[in-house]
């Protein structure tokens, strides 16, 4: 099988499987939850978390992801900036616009991995193995 299709299929089972606070979401379960406010400001992230700003090109990736992410949306996702959560052992990703995150998702591994490859500026071309 073509490993560029291997990739797309790994993303597309990621997109397939919601990825909520049951999810070891520690200290993100609050917005990760059904219960979750829309929106919730970047401070109040901060405050139980280390932050990191993403680039432009991760932001995009993130984007991505979060728009194939069930229930898929038909739309883009508010945001003009992307960061990157930690605390414990989970990752949130949250999509920012006006210091508010609008779009949140926990990163398994292999999604902070290739966010580490998209800052890199790592390139995989046809036939290139991963």
């Amino acid at each position: 099988m073509n490993r560029l299709v291997t990739a797309a299929l790994t993303v597309i089972c990621f997109a397939s499987t919601p990825v909520f606070a049951g999810d070891n979401a520690g200290a993100f379960d609050k917005w990760l939850n059904s219960d979750a406010p829309e929106c919730v400001p970047v401070s109040a992230i901060k405050s139980v978390s280390t932050v990191t700003e993403l680039t432009p090109e991760q932001f995009q990736f993130v984007r991505a992801l979060y728009v194939a992410i069930p229930p898929i949306s038909q739309k883009l996702p508010p945001g003009d900036h992307a960061v990157m959560a930690s605390s414990g052992g989970a990752v949130m990703i949250a999509l920012v616009a006006d210091d508010q995150a609008c779009a949140r998702f926990l990163a398994p591994d292999f999604i902070q991995t290739m966010l580490v490859q998209v800052g890199q500026g790592m390139i995989v071309g046809l036939g290139t193995p991963l």
